[in-house]
């Protein structure tokens, strides 16, 4: 028996098809400053949608760090790279006139990661670029970062669109299992249903019980999962 290999896999499941008919719905609002938010625990797919939905619409994505929580100009310049200006100004005023250019030359939604890491005041910067170029903004972040927005008035009146990813379900584990396997791992219900129970709704879990599982079906030369194999690849990871 050929060796199994876990590959790279995208699923698309019902939180990327909510995630779609949302930006479709914040297209509807084309003309006018606008953010939406899409929050959820850790885990759930938040990023790896943002990214997959970004690379196929020809939009911006860009995930915060942490340097940023006293650099402005730090996070404008890091936004102009992303919209293709090689050598982004220095001053803070300066990148955030090359953004508002470069939005405004070529209008695409922008995606900020994470921006629940910085300080409040940057929720004002957003809605200033937002509300220049017309481009929409969106937030996507933990369970923290949709109370973050709230407690400004003036940003959540701009929110057009809200989303919180939720649990995946038994039904992913078995379509993701057969995908990045390339359909040599076929779980059953039952042991599908262990796996996502013990992952509680976390995708990165999910992924890392599969991992062990294939380890442990290689290691045993089969491509059929027992009962036990599944516990065993569970066990496995760390808690």
């Amino acid at each position: 028996m050929s060796t199994i290999k876990l590959k790279p896999t995208f699923i698309k499941n019902k939180n990327v098809r909510n995630f779609t008919v949302m930006m479709d719905a914040l297209s509807l609002s084309e003309g006018e400053g606008r953010l939406a938010v899409v929050w959820g625990r850790a885990g759930r797919g938040k990023t790896r949608t943002a990214q997959w939905y970004a690379a196929h619409n020809d939009c911006i994505y860009l995930r915060v760090i942490s340097i940023w929580r006293n650099s402005e100009a730090g996070f404008l310049q890091a936004l102009c790279r992303e919209l293709g200006v090689a050598n982004p100004p220095k001053r803070k005023d300066a990148a955030f006139f090359s953004v508002i250019d470069c939005l405004m030359e070529d209008p695409r939604p922008v995606f900020i990661d994470e921006p629940e890491k910085l300080p409040s005041s940057y929720l004002n910067l957003f809605r200033d670029l937002t509300d220049m170029t017309a481009v929409p903004f969106i937030m996507v972040g933990e369970e923290e970062i949709e109370p973050w927005m709230k407690r400004h008035r003036r940003v959540f009146s701009r929110t057009f669109q809200r989303l919180e990813f939720d649990r995946i379900e038994v039904s992913d584990v078995i379509l993701y299992a057969g995908e990045a396997t390339g359909g040599q791992v076929k779980l059953s219900p039952d042991q599908a249903g262990r796996i996502h129970a013990d992952a509680d709704g976390d995708f990165r879990m999910v992924k890392r019980s599969l991992l062990n599982l294939v380890h442990v079906l290689n290691s045993n030369n089969t491509a059929q999962a027992t009962d036990e194999m599944i516990q065993i690849a569970i066990k496995m990871g760390l808690k």
